[in-house]
């Protein structure tokens, strides 16, 4: 796997494994941890014929806007042509707001030419003309919005308690 920003095969298109853990993240255990979200990405693209590999980590950044180093890297890639496919371990990892995640798989990648893999999800953008394309991965994309607003209520609620208790914040 290259690391290496330089390192990649300039005459070829990357396969772009991108990875995202925000703090929030890291409180579900190592099953989302970037070292985790490596391995998957890259057994799925040498088991599936990827080549050109190259990784896109945003590693404590939230899912909820796409101001993301890597993401924005991986962008740039993309504008100049250089990027043909985007694996990731599921939607998640991706985005967490609806509109924006919505936005780049059905306006974005398309229109580059991107291909979009979500491994844990099973979309594959090239097999889009199965109703789980068009039907349920928008309903994935609103749970995970929801998920993120669920726990932004849960922790300012939990820090008003702590508040109104005279505790340390």
């Amino acid at each position: 796997m290259n690391n290496n920003r330089q390192s990649y095969n300039a005459g070829e298109k990357i396969t772009a494994l991108y990875c995202r853990l925000s703090r929030d993240d890291e409180l579900q255990g190592d099953s989302n941890s970037i070292i985790n979200q490596k391995a998957i990405l890259q057994k799925y693209a040498d088991d599936n014929g990827f080549r050109n590999t190259f990784l896109f980590v945003d590693d404590g950044y939230s899912g909820t806007n796409f101001e993301r180093p890597d993401f924005k890297r991986m962008m740039q890639d993309i504008e100049k042509r250089n990027v043909n496919c985007i694996i990731v371990k599921d939607l998640s990892r991706f985005g967490r707001n609806y509109i924006e995640t919505g936005r780049y798989l059905e306006r974005i990648f398309p229109f580059m030419g991107v291909r979009f893999i979500a491994i844990n999800d099973h979309y594959d953008s090239a097999e889009e003309n199965d109703d789980k394309g068009r039907i349920l991965i928008p309903f994935n994309n609103l749970i995970n919005d929801t998920y993120c607003r669920d726990i932004s209520l849960r922790v300012r609620s939990h820090l008003d308690v702590k508040r109104k208790e005279g505790q340390f914040i």
